[in-house]
């Protein structure tokens, strides 16, 4: 039989039982839409969580000191050739106050830091300068304001007009000297504004100490983060004579307690790629249940069909179709219907990653970040989805196809 018969006689086979065959693949089509839009709503969360903690956040490691007082910059950089790993630290502090135009006024959280905390968070300018070590050195009154913070203090007044202007911040007034796309992924949520200083401005201006009890440590690519983080926490606890996690605080007699936190947003970035993962795992069991189902109802329907068109195929027989020829239609029936049910799968699986990626992204707290979540389609699982189809029809096609091939010629055609 040449190759555009066999499809011919193929598509007139599935043609004749349209209905049939759509209720058949519903199955199919289930199992593919689901994956798709489990996949393609999943990978969308992957890339905002990379995109919300920037993309040093596995490189990252944030020390907090409690109870140690007169911490320095000298102290800072003593961790840092000490402690094997790291290429530069950030100290930081957190200052509040009120900040106001001469039309608005909202409270302010004020983030100490240094030029390093642009690439450290992989964050982008967009309008203006960022601080530099003059600003540093002499303690200069200006602020790095992000867009979220520049549409609450200024409406809609673009960030290139707001560079150069004046706000007062305490009982100062500050020059906005840069404009940041976001200064933390919280930075749209509620009427706070979020900016940055350089760290001596906050420390003299805004907590009155100059004491550091927080750095941002940058470790060195290629590093094994788990054991930085570790020879860190093991270097503070001996040099500060701190007690270890397992005996009583280092209070040292009545005092506030003294400790170290050593953490990572690598920890959390885990942790959502493995609840993630297990969710994913779980969607391809029930999706592989559904194509399951989906097989078996096309073998059934192919052992009806089979049933049906016994005196066909007896008809073939006597005219000298071969064996291959009578397996090979049944099979190729079987693929078509089950790509076909793919097909329709991908599309209806791409349109429900649209509709409830919506939901999705509000129930998680996702819309509240100012990116909306956005499913991503990949490519490979639409490919992938292709080839699961034609496998399922492959199987579930062979043991129909085969039954028909070996039917008798002489007692097909006495069918009734």
């Amino acid at each position: 039989m040449k190759p555009s018969d066999l499809v011919h006689e193929t598509w007139s086979a599935l043609s004749a039982n349209r209905g049939r065959s759509a209720l058949t693949i519903l199955g199919i089509v289930i199992g593919i839409a689901a994956v798709i839009t489990m996949n393609s709503i999943i990978a969308g969360i992957s890339v905002q969580q990379s995109q919300m903690f920037g993309a040093n956040a596995a490189r990252l490691v944030a020390i907090r000191l409690s109870g140690i007082d007169n911490f320095t910059v000298d102290d800072m950089n003593e961790i840092a050739q000490s402690v094997p790993g790291y290429d530069y630290l950030i100290p930081t502090v957190q200052g509040t106050g009120n900040i106001s135009t001469n039309t608005k006024k909202a409270s302010a959280d004020v983030t100490g830091t240094d030029p390093r905390y642009l690439s450290a968070h992989s964050t982008k300018l967009v309008a203006g300068d960022f601080f530099d070590e003059r600003d540093m050195e002499e303690a200069d009154r200006v602020l790095i304001m992000d867009e979220p913070g520049v549409k609450k203090l200024f409406g809609k007044k673009p960030p290139t007009e707001v560079v150069g202007e004046s706000v007062h911040l305490g009982n100062d007034e500050y020059l906005i000297k840069g404009v940041v796309d976001k200064v933390n992924s919280w930075s749209t949520w509620g009427d706070t504004v979020y900016c940055m200083a350089p760290y001596p401005t906050v420390s003299i201006r805004l907590t009155g100490t100059t004491s550091i009890k927080q750095m941002e440590c940058m470790t060195s690519e290629g590093s094994d983060i788990d054991t930085v983080m570790a020879a860190t926490k093991q270097y503070l606890n001996e040099h500060y004579h701190l007690a270890s996690s397992d005996e009583e605080d280092g209070s040292g007699g009545g005092g506030s307690p003294r400790s170290v936190s050593v953490t990572s947003d690598k920890s959390i970035l885990d942790q959502v790629n493995q609840s993630m993962a297990s969710f994913q795992a779980i969607m391809v069991i029930v999706s592989g249940i559904s194509l399951l189902v989906g097989g078996i109802g096309i073998m059934n329907m192919m052992l009806t069909n089979v049933t049906e068109r016994i005196r066909e195929i007896g008809l073939r027989k006597a005219l000298g179709a071969k064996r291959f020829d009578i397996t090979s239609q049944f099979i190729l029936e079987s693929v078509c219907l089950c790509i076909a049910g793919g097909i329709i799968g991908v599309i209806l699986g791409i349109g429900g990653a649209y509709v409830l990626v919506g939901p999705m992204g509000e129930s998680m707290g996702m819309s509240s970040t100012g990116d909306p979540l956005t499913p991503v389609i990949d490519g490979a699982s639409i490919l992938n989805a292709v080839l699961v189809c034609t496998v399922t029809g492959l199987i579930f096609g062979w043991y129909p196809a085969r039954s028909a091939a070996r039917l008798d010629p002489v007692e097909s055609l006495n069918h009734q």
